[in-house]
């Protein structure tokens, strides 16, 4: 299975896994909207029934800015329909796309992606304070806050694949705005505690 092949398994993967048990507050509800958002990527790779991914090459995507921002689709989790979370493209500086994918993440949904029925779940993060690539893994630290509010959707749920898309990334470990995170040195991704349900 190709690196491109394993990262669509994961995001996959990972957004089935997700028990839908309710957003973080406020404007951040799921509301009953039609989502209507879509992006169109270089390659696509299914993963199962309703765990489609689109995920582009570094290479062609990033080099000239383009990137993908993955937020919450509301009305697939509300209905309880993996994927929860949907693509849409952002322009980024090619120069340092890593961050400013999560930048761009942060500042939200647009009016018109909102209208769709996509939203930012931020766990009480206000965003990035760093993020550094190194051997492969992307240690990402929050700014502001960190709470799951119960839930087992959070940021992460977004952070993750936002970054797979990367060829150069193949795990994303998140940190609390301490610099802790459940699993720092073993293989693989990490959350933390208070991204937990």
């Amino acid at each position: 299975m190709s690196a491109l092949g394993r990262r669509a398994l994961l995001v996959g993967l990972l957004a089935g896994l997700l028990v839908p048990l309710g957003c973080d507050d406020g404007d951040e509800s799921p509301s009953a909207t039609t989502t209507t958002a879509s992006t169109t990527g270089p390659s696509t790779s299914t993963t199962g029934p309703g765990t489609s991914t689109t995920a582009p090459s570094t290479s062609t995507t990033a080099a000239a800015g383009t990137v993908l921002v993955f937020f919450v689709d509301q009305d697939a989790f509300n209905e309880g329909v993996p994927p929860y979370v949907a693509p849409v493209e952002r322009r980024v500086d090619p120069a340092d796309p890593v961050r400013g994918v999560l930048d761009a993440l942060f500042e939200g949904p647009t009016a018109e992606e909102r209208a769709a029925g996509l939203t930012l779940v931020t766990s009480e993060a206000t965003g990035v304070s760093e993020v550094r690539v190194e051997d492969g893994t992307a240690h990402v630290v929050l700014a502001g806050g960190c709470s799951s509010g119960g839930s087992t959707l959070t940021v992460a749920a977004e952070i993750v694949p936002t970054l797979l898309q990367f060829t150069d990334v193949r795990a994303v470990k998140i940190y609390d705005p301490a610099g802790t995170t459940e699993e720092p040195d073993a293989p693989g991704d990490s959350i933390p505690e208070c991204l937990e349900p």
